[in-house]
């Protein structure tokens, strides 16, 4: 009986860290293409770009990149006040890239195609 128990409290407990609360989930990611320009895309190789999670302020937000792994900072970043979290995306390969904002509970993600970049600085070249 005993065993019993402690499987059903075990068994409580993993559904209840499962379960994800109502207001944790991410609500949107936009990527912001900066002063960046080109003929195919505005997104190039080599040059930054901040994505934009929207999610409930104090909850935590991991993103990453399918072709290339976590972006800049590689942890989890807390959601701030106005219910966003930013991270940095700066692409190293051409090519359809998916960009992730993960956390428990909840992901979205946006697909952006990347051309060959010349980072300018203040702006970016997007070669076709």
């Amino acid at each position: 009986m005993r065993a019993l128990c402690t499987t059903g409290v075990a068994v409580a407990a993993v559904l209840a860290i499962a379960a994800a609360p109502a207001g944790a989930e991410i609500t949107g990611i936009t990527v912001e293409p900066g002063i960046s320009s080109g003929s195919s895309s505005p997104y190039g190789t080599g040059c930054a770009y901040t994505v934009t999670a929207h999610a409930a302020p104090g909850e935590y937000v991991s993103f990453y990149d399918s072709r290339r792994g976590s972006f800049d900072p590689p942890w989890a970043i807390p959601v701030g006040p106005s219910g966003i979290a930013t991270a940095i995306s700066t692409p190293q390969q051409r090519g359809a890239h998916t960009l992730h904002a993960v956390q428990i509970g909840g992901e979205k993600s946006v697909r952006v195609e990347v051309g060959t970049g010349i980072d300018l600085g203040i702006a970016c070249l997007v070669l076709p």
